[in-house]
């Protein structure tokens, strides 16, 4: 027969204790807001930056607690310990609402990404590995689709700031994107911010 240990009590103090751990949690997710609010992948988190663009790779998935592109939000780079094997570094600039240069080429293999944010905004560059339209659904961008599609992204920053993302870029078309919302509810995307990549 089995026995079951009575749960122990909880005291004044220990209650105390997960209040604060829950106020905190509830505080960081808070922070992390002002994404684009979709599961694109941010590649090489995990795995130490030994990652594809392919979409294989093992990574955390980055969404968010707001879809608005208003807020300090500082550059969080991608695979920085990959840069030094960097074959190439393209230059793109984000404005309000759209890339300079729309069209880029790279080769295949390591490159990397320098996104400077000359917009008012907030902004992300964010990739989507086969090219053509970022998939919606019911006004909003189809996360399930975009996860499948193996998209992954530099995550949003604010203004003034320039931000590095490096990736194993394997040959194909990609669209190159930014779904943080404006205070309207319509995305940078459909406002234009929307570019494409050649990789051969």
């Amino acid at each position: 027969m089995t026995t079951v240990s009575p749960r122990p009590r909880r005291t004044a103090r220990t209650t105390r204790r997960v209040l604060a751990l829950a106020l905190v949690s509830a505080l960081a997710l808070t922070a992390c807001g002002s994404d684009d609010g979709a599961s694109v992948t941010t590649l090489g988190e995990e795995d130490g930056g030994s990652s594809s663009a392919s979409g294989s790779s093992s990574s955390s998935a980055s969404s968010s607690a707001s879809a608005t592109g208003t807020g300090e939000l500082a550059c969080a780079p991608v695979n920085p310990d990959m840069e030094a094997d960097a074959i190439e570094t393209i230059d793109i600039v984000a404005v309000d609402y759209g890339y300079e240069p729309e069209s880029v080429e790279a080769p295949a293999g390591i490159v990397t990404f320098a996104l400077d944010n000359q917009g008012a905004e907030n902004h992300e560059l964010a990739f989507l590995p086969g090219g053509g339209e970022v998939p919606f659904t019911d006004g909003a961008p189809d996360e399930a689709a975009l996860e499948d599609a193996g998209a992954f992204e530099l995550e949003a920053f604010s203004s003034g700031q320039t931000c590095n993302a490096t990736y194993d870029l394997e040959p194909g078309e990609y669209t190159l994107f930014c779904i943080i919302e404006t205070a309207d509810g319509e995305t940078h995307y459909e406002l234009g911010m929307q570019g494409t990549l050649t990789v051969s």
